[in-house]
């Protein structure tokens, strides 16, 4: 059986707040699972190359939107991240020292789905986002820290 429309359809958007997040965070997840299996084929110097341009566009529109101090930072990170994705973050700090406290993640989640991470894959991941968050907040003349644990994850940014 097929469905045969026989006229033009404008789509129009009909979805909520949280069907958009699930399917933005799927989408970014699929894609960034894909990067990375692909590069990763092609050794570490390709994926550093990635990152790296993913870290430098980042940078310009963060600086673009007024973005100076550690707190600004993990500021317009965890609203970037709650809208989009639907993450629940908290903040705190101040201009020298700011954290993003995950309570969910939804990124994270995602690529579990997505991906069927075992345990070897999610610890490999943890390491390589330490590693993205040190070289990152480098970038800024910042120090970059990751911790996690079994419920949360909560990263630092530091002059």
């Amino acid at each position: 059986m097929s469905t045969v429309t026989t006229k033009k359809t404008l789509v129009t958007p009909t979805w909520n707040t949280q069907q958009i997040q699930e399917a933005a965070s799927r989408a970014m997840a699929t894609n960034c699972m894909a990067a990375m299996t692909v590069l990763s084929k092609n050794g570490e110097q390709a994926v550093k190359e990635y990152q790296d341009m993913i870290h430098k566009f980042q940078l310009e529109h963060l600086k673009s939107i007024g973005v100076k101090t550690p707190l600004e930072l993990v500021k317009a990170k965890a609203e970037f991240e709650t809208n989009v994705f639907g993450s629940k973050i908290e903040i705190e700090g101040d201009d020298n020292c700011a954290k993003l406290n995950y309570l969910s993640c939804a990124m994270w989640e995602s690529m579990q789905k997505v991906a069927k991470l075992t345990p070897e894959q999610q610890e490999k991941m943890g390491a390589n986002f330490q590693t993205c968050v040190q070289n990152f907040a480098k970038e800024w003349g910042f120090k970059g820290e990751v911790k996690m644990d079994e419920t949360c994850c909560t990263i630092s940014f530091s002059k």
